[in-house]
């Protein structure tokens, strides 16, 4: 272990990685879910000089979050980090936040499908750790290697075919359609007793922020939106269906189907290996209808655990 040292540090945005950071890993974005609170762990290797893990944490209280009001947020490393020393990093986080008055951290992580491997190895470390399952949600994600009908059930052929004979089309949206996308989303979920998790103010400052990374899609009759999605690009290979919804209007047609066929050509297109689907829970129990529908449409079940440890 003399070659890596453990660090604790104000978040930076000029870090370098020696991984592919997702998204919600960037200093600009975490500044966006909360502006102040944020603690920056990270694993050096020093003959390189360089980041091999990292970790960052809200404090607020006496709680520690890894995401505020991201999907998840995780202890990211590099293949090269030996796995000893992921170990003891994750005491060393924990007696860190321990001595500045935490008494609880929530680790939120992604589904186990981004990274099998390494996620299977960071889950096992924290149960080794005493950290317990706070939250357990069921996941889908599509590998964009195939053709997107070949593992669709019947019904979800039916249903596009329909849509398609209807005269429904497809676009991808120019980002000054927000305004527009989020309205009619926000609008099917409030019929349906549900809101959105960010308000139009806070998506349109991310968006500006990291405008590469926000992709609107539409399904349209005629001139009518019947159906929208906001995704996101966590990553050079996962893209990430974020608010997505329809007209129930037009539950006949399932124009919901449509929308991931667009996506899922979206990242063929843009040689992005993953489409997530996003997970199916309403206040900590599966939502069996969506969960059916994403696995009809070829999804493969991941589980997307938050974890927790009172210190």
């Amino acid at each position: 272990m003399e070659d890596f040292t453990f660090h604790e540090a104000e978040p930076d945005l000029k870090a370098q990685f020696d991984f592919e950071a997702s998204l919600f890993h960037h200093a600009e974005h975490l500044r966006l879910q909360a502006s102040e609170g944020w603690h920056w762990f990270y694993i050096s290797q020093e003959k390189r000089q360089a980041i091999v893990a990292s970790v960052f944490l809200h404090f607020d209280g006496a709680v520690a979050s890894s995401a505020v009001r991201s999907p998840f947020g995780t202890i990211e490393f590099s293949d090269v980090t030996p796995i000893d020393v992921l170990y003891a990093f994750i005491a060393f986080v924990e007696e860190r936040s321990k001595s500045a008055g935490i008494r609880t951290i929530e680790l939120k992580l992604p589904p186990l499908l981004y990274s099998p491997s390494q996620g299977s190895l960071l889950q096992t470390f924290l149960f080794n750790q005493g950290y317990g399952v706070k939250n357990a949600e069921a996941g889908t994600i599509r590998f964009t290697d195939g053709d997107f009908l070949m593992p669709l059930n019947r019904l979800e052929r039916r249903q596009l075919r329909k849509c398609e004979e209807h005269g429904m089309t497809f676009k991808t949206l120019a980002h000054s359609n927000l305004e527009s996308v989020y309205a009619f989303i926000l609008s099917c979920r409030q019929k349906k007793g549900y809101t959105l998790s960010m308000t139009l103010k806070d998506l349109q400052r991310v968006m500006n922020k990291f405008a590469d990374r926000y992709i609107l899609l539409g399904v349209f009759d005629q001139q009518k939106m019947v159906a929208a999605s906001v995704a996101v690009k966590i990553s050079s290979s996962i893209v990430y269906n974020f608010y997505a919804d329809h007209d129930e209007a037009y539950d006949f047609y399932s124009p919901g189907v449509m929308v991931v066929k667009g996506l899922y050509e979206y990242c063929q297109h843009h040689q992005i290996a993953m489409l997530d689907m996003g997970t199916s829970a309403v206040d900590g129990k599966p939502n069996f209808g969506l969960l059916n529908f994403k696995m009809r449409l070829g999804g493969m079940p991941t589980p997307k655990l938050t974890l927790e440890k009172n210190l």
